[in-house]
């Protein structure tokens, strides 16, 4: 009588296998910037329309608006009414537009819109003077999203004046760190990551790039925790800390991916993961959890917000759900449960440019 084992065996086989394919995590379709055949997708399939005609109309109004550098970027630690944090608010609105313009430059051809983004970035380079304060540099992000767009397509002096600009911000970042604080491992370090491995991937810059995935591996390490929890969320006692903990390293993952790589569900010697962490934040999103925020939270800086009556930072105030809609817009370019959270509590809004490119096919 045939061995009944031998005959199990390749159904045995075809069941392990079945199995890993449906434990294997939902890579990315795509990188932070969409490829060729991507931009190809946005031009022609009509569920994208929304949102490119929303680009396109923030872009023609930047086509006749006179850039708005300041010289000092300063937000961080500062109350809501605060002069300076308010003209650095205003100022930063800059960066949406350069954003604007140059995804409207890739949908039509139009070299306007690239040098006109090229002389908001110009103004910038010109004026700005870096800080290292991640915080307030993390706001530059559309501006160097867009500037990798249209480097190519600019003038050789305008392109060197930025490029310049960018090596400065991202060294002054570099330089800021200081291992011995708090801020070496907390969400000021995943924003200082992001400026750093995106100015990296603007300009071309392969060391940047490098500072910014070894640091990345070991943030998820030193941040995260193995149930998912953010050294924010437990020493703020917020989600919304920890969603602005995370939205960086989602934003560098989808960055990284263009490498091939799938950092996003990479796991840290201690068993952490972005997805984990993102996992983790779900049940909230979703309303089947809820939360009092900041009701633990030592820092006097949270006190203060809440004295000041600032919204989503009054301690005790149950979660705002929508305050995770940036993040799901990213998180669904790996996962379809944040893909729906995003489009829910968008309310049907299609306008929004990460949302659409996180719905890209790969190509």
């Amino acid at each position: 009588m045939p061995d009944q084992h031998v005959l199990r065996r390749p159904f045995v086989h075809l069941l392990a296998l079945l199995c890993l394919l449906i434990a294997a995590p939902f890579a990315s379709s795509q990188s932070l910037w969409p490829s060729s055949q991507q931009w190809e997708q946005l031009r022609r399939d009509p569920k994208f329309k929304q949102a490119m005609t929303a680009q396109h109309r923030i872009a023609d109004e930047a086509l006749a608006a006179e850039p708005q550098p300041i010289v000092t970027l300063s937000s961080g630690g500062r109350l809501q009414g605060d002069a300076v944090k308010g003209k650095t608010a205003a100022s930063i609105k800059d960066m949406d537009k350069i954003q604007a313009l140059a995804v409207t430059y890739k949908m039509t051809g139009d070299a306007r819109y690239a040098a006109r983004a090229g002389a908001f970035l110009d103004a910038w380079a010109t004026r700005n003077q870096p800080t290292g304060q991640p915080i307030d540099e993390t706001g530059l992000e559309p501006g160097i999203f867009g500037y990798r767009i249209i480097r190519a397509d600019i003038s050789p002096a305008i392109r060197e004046r930025i490029d310049t600009w960018m090596r400065n911000i991202a060294q002054a970042e570099i330089d800021s760190r200081v291992l011995k604080r708090p801020t070496a491992t907390n969400n000021w370090h995943s924003h200082r990551l992001k400026i750093v491995g995106l100015i990296g991937y603007a300009i071309g810059d392969a060391k940047l790039i490098i500072y910014a995935k070894n640091g990345f591996r070991t943030q998820i390490n030193d941040n995260l925790r193995p149930g998912g929890e953010s050294i924010d969320f437990i020493e703020r006692d917020a989600l919304s800390y920890h969603v602005y903990d995370l939205r960086p390293l989602v934003t560098l993952a989808l960055a990284f991916a263009e490498d091939g790589e799938d950092l996003y569900h990479w796991q840290a010697p201690n068993g952490a993961s972005v997805a984990h962490s993102v996992i983790w934040l779900l049940p909230y999103v979703r309303g089947e959890k809820t939360h009092a925020e900041f009701a633990g939270s030592q820092v006097p800086f949270d006190k203060a917000r809440s004295d000041n009556h600032e919204k989503g930072h009054e301690i005790g105030t149950p979660y705002d759900l929508k305050n995770a809609q940036p993040l799901m817009d990213l998180a669904a370019a790996y996962d379809p449960a944040c893909a729906e959270l995003a489009r829910s509590l968008g309310s049907g809004n299609n306008a929004r440019l990460r949302l659409a490119l996180s719905s890209l096919k790969n190509g």
